[in-house]
């Protein structure tokens, strides 16, 4: 068991002879047995015992761990779940399972059972204190999932997997103990679970945590979230400090965040910590969690168990998988996933520019695939995969030159699309939306435009005059022409696409919100200042209707996208009050989402803006420090936004 002990200030129950009386640092006093076996010290108290270490004389000597159950927990509940601890232990023999070694009741009744000591150290302690990799790491872990598979297998769920429940001995083995709380598939639980939810709630999945039926499942969210430290130093929730209610409205309301999302929003001086203790640095470290681990550690955690991997064994394989740079399963299986994966294992074969293409397509093939299949014919999807297959196939450096780019190849799939997939308007349609999309935020904008215009009429051929695919497309297409300082034609196309939108889903939409704030922005700039106030403010006041009304079309964040939105618009207008007041809202509602991501240093940076114009330089130079330190996470240090926060928070500091 672990060497740390805990106080103790209340008597423990009476052992053979005289009672126990233990000193503040857990050694017992005079000569105390329990059966055969002498005890040394105590190790440790938890819900159902005291854990003593203990030494045994016959048949062999050698020292054991010996778990009694507490004087205050007497009783035949408890006593019966203490029993099947017992028996849950013996059935188990496994490597990386502490063993169980004996088992009996005090002359007094009081039941005790006999553990192989396992002297070693936490499971996340030990991989810092021998500062393992991710590779490392990740292997000893399988060998955890191995030990609670044996368990399920036996029909044992542990119910409280946590890093305090795996020790890791000196020849760096885990061992899982602590089947304290465990309970056999399939048996009644005799009223022994009927209280609540038992385990360490950190640890605990939403069924657990809401009192539900358990299934080894269960344990596979807590190794999930065992994962997640190991990985990225933190937790799929962060839920310290909250009362028990508002644990379990969090963790069974909300999907588990990515490992690398969560990682980037810790301090800077954590996240070096964490780093340093995996023998990497930031950069590298954010770069091994994205990808397999991501959709990995997020299956394991899923809120919905149907989601999860069936067995900790499924959850072992597809790690092993990962190491082995092979698909996983739980990665959903597109060209773009299934092409990286091919350029791991075959690099001398394969060039940067075909993986960068695929990246910017940004999974094109499963998300065109997928909405096709649901819509159009079969043979429209096998259309695009083919397309896309050839597209990247035809970029090896047996096909062309090393220096392709990937503007040349996005231009090729333009040239490409109207003759290969002339018979399949609807697919043709889709990918020119989707290239057009990436030219878009790639700044290609004459492209973009042709490519949107082309899809448009597709659509309209296709689909009528009106559909929501065509006001989605027509608002990105007005964007464009914003960009192009357009803004008299961006603002047409604005408003038709905010009329079929509220044709097809009524105003009372999520996409009407964002409609009506892309039109704000174009109007303030054509200077409509009386329009553009009033659209950004409907904008908000929508987003905050369907939210209260627990619709699922507009995320919450989008609320304070349009706070910050209109605090702009009032900074230019010279309102500085309202402005501060409404952009400090957009803040503090990102703060309590747990969002500090690019929105949030942006707001931040915009609210240095509102407090520089009123000449309150300390409060402005503190903000914009913040905010530049969050920004430089998540843009590139060419980029011209980190020049301007740079300069913006030189500025304030040198006016205070």
């Amino acid at each position: 068991m672990s060497e740390e002990r805990n106080r103790v200030d209340e008597p423990t129950l009476p052992l053979r002879g005289a009672p126990v009386v233990l000193l503040r640092d857990g050694v017992a006093r005079g000569e105390q047995r329990i059966g055969r076996y002498r005890i040394v010290e105590l190790l440790g108290e938890g819900g159902m015992g005291m854990v003593f270490l203990a030494e045994q004389r016959e048949p062999m000597h050698r020292t054991v761990a010996l778990k009694l159950m507490r004087s205050t927990l007497a009783g035949a509940i408890a006593e019966a779940r203490f029993n099947a601890e017992r028996q849950a232990l013996a059935l188990l023999s496994h490597p990386n399972i502490a063993a169980m070694y004996d088992a009996g009741a005090t002359e007094e009744g009081f039941p005790f059972f006999v553990m192989e000591r396992v002297e070693g150290v936490w499971l996340t302690g030990y991989c810092d204190q021998h500062r393992l990799g991710i590779r490392k790491r990740i292997e000893l872990f399988i060998e955890i999932c191995r030990g609670v598979q044996h368990a399920h297998q036996k029909g044992i769920i542990h119910r409280d997997l946590k890093p305090a429940n795996v020790l890791v001995d000196e020849e760096g083995v885990p061992k899982i103990i602590d089947f304290g709380i465990s309970k056999a598939i399939d048996q009644h639980d005799h009223g022994l679970t009927q209280q609540g939810a038992v385990g360490t709630p950190a640890y605990m999945s939403p069924e657990a945590l809401s009192g539900s039926d358990l299934d080894t499942r269960s344990d596979v969210y807590s190794l999930g979230v065992m994962l997640y430290e190991l990985l990225a130093g933190v937790l799929p929730h962060n839920i310290q400090d909250l009362p028990v209610g508002m644990v379990i409205k969090l963790v069974t309301e909300n999907d588990s965040a990515a490992p690398r999302t969560l990682f980037r929003a810790l301090e800077e001086g954590r996240r070096r910590k964490i780093a340093n203790a995996r023998g990497d640095d930031e950069r590298s470290l954010l770069a091994k969690l994205s990808g397999d681990l991501e959709w990995i550690a997020r299956k394991a955690t899923a809120r919905d168990r149907e989601e999860r991997y069936g067995s900790a064994a499924d959850l072992a394989s597809d790690l092993e998988r990962h190491l082995a740079d092979e698909p996983v399963s739980a990665t959903p299986p597109s060209l773009r996933y299934r092409a990286a994966k091919f350029a791991r294992r075959h690099r001398a074969g394969v060039i940067s520019a075909a993986l960068i293409l695929v990246a910017v397509l940004g999974g094109v093939a499963a998300t065109t695939i997928s909405m096709v299949r649901a819509q159009r014919a079969r043979a429209e999807a096998q259309a695009v995969s083919a397309f896309l297959t050839d597209l990247i196939e035809s970029a090896s450096p047996w096909n062309r030159a090393k220096d392709t780019t990937v503007r040349e190849l996005l231009e090729e799939a333009a040239r490409k699309i109207p003759n290969e997939l002339r018979d399949q308007p609807s697919a043709r349609a889709e990918l020119m939306e989707t290239i057009g999309t990436s030219e878009f935020h790639l700044g290609h904008l004459e492209s973009a435009e042709r490519l949107l215009r082309e899809a448009i009429r597709l659509r309209r051929e296709i689909e009528g005059r009106d559909s929501a695919r065509i006001g989605a497309a027509l608002n990105l297409l007005g964007l464009v022409k914003k960009h192009q300082d357009q803004f008299a034609e961006a603002e047409q196309l604005l408003r038709e696409s905010i009329d079929i939108r509220e044709k097809v889903n009524g105003h009372e939409h999520g996409s009407v919100a964002r409609g009506l704030f892309d039109l704000a922005t174009i109007l303030a700039l054509r200077g409509k200042n009386a329009e553009a106030e009033a659209a950004y403010r409907e904008s908000l006041a929508l987003r905050e209707r369907l939210v209260a009304a627990g619709l699922t079309d507009v995320d919450p964040l989008d609320i304070a996208l349009s706070m910050n939105g209109l605090g702009k618009f009032l900074t230019r207008r010279g309102r500085f009050d309202e402005a501060e007041a409404v952009i400090r809202r957009s803040l503090e509602l990102r703060r309590r989402a747990g969002d500090r991501r690019y929105a949030y240093a942006a707001s931040l940076l915009d609210l240095g803006t509102v407090l520089a114009q009123q000449e309150r330089w300390a409060e402005a130079e503190a903000v914009d420090r913040e905010g530049y330190e969050i920004l430089i996470r998540f843009v590139d240090a060419s980029d011209q936004r980190v020049t301007d926060a740079r300069a913006q928070w030189e500025q304030a500091r040198a006016r205070r």
